[in-house]
């Protein structure tokens, strides 16, 4: 069997809670949903892996398409509420924090140093928002000969529609797309 290992993406105060600087909607109805996959892959003593996003509080590392609205209403600052880890989801001794800038979780990351001494060959992906930071780390982990795996009902999209044409896209382009209970079910005996 493959090492799997869990990413769980951007859950963070500012995207998946409501009232966050920049919510978004449906990422807090995928909190408890998150939490049964989390809860699984501690059970199995799998790898899991926590990839946030930081911004420096004077935005000097915000990307360009954001910078505007960072200068109106900062995000994910460290120190702030807004950056820590949705309830439910925080990490537990052992496992991993990762940080990012950008929108693939392995851009000027240690992400796939992390994963290689692991010996983590399958990635199962969560979390918000899948047509910008989970698309980009899904293309990116099978661009590195990652076997990755989207878990659609334990990630997010601004609108059904944005969801689901992302995940045909995803499909379409070989990446297995299951739900949580479809996932589940594969890792029992």
């Amino acid at each position: 069997m493959h090492q799997t290992a869990l990413l769980i993406i951007d859950m963070q105060h500012d995207f998946a809670v409501p009232g966050g600087a920049c919510e978004v909607a449906g990422a807090h109805a995928t909190i408890p949903v998150i939490r049964r996959v989390l809860t699984r892959f501690r059970e199995l003593e799998w790898p899991v892996l926590h990839i946030v996003r930081e911004y420096r509080a004077d935005g000097s590392d915000v990307e360009i398409c954001r910078q505007e609205a960072f200068a109106k209403r900062p995000m994910v600052v460290p120190g702030t509420q807004g950056c820590r880890i949705a309830p439910g989801l925080e990490p537990v001794d052992g496992e991993y924090s990762v940080v990012k800038q950008r929108f693939s979780a392995f851009m000027f990351t240690e992400l796939d140093l992390i994963l290689r001494r692991k010996g983590v060959t399958r990635l199962a992906v969560t979390g918000t928002q899948l047509p910008f930071c989970l698309r980009a780390t899904l293309f990116d982990g099978l661009s590195l000969g990652y076997e990755m795996l989207l878990l659609t009902d334990a990630t997010s999209s601004k609108t059904p529609d944005i969801h689901h044409a992302n995940i045909r896209d995803i499909r379409d382009v070989g990446i297995a797309c299951l739900t949580t209970d479809q996932f589940l079910d594969q890792t029992r005996g």
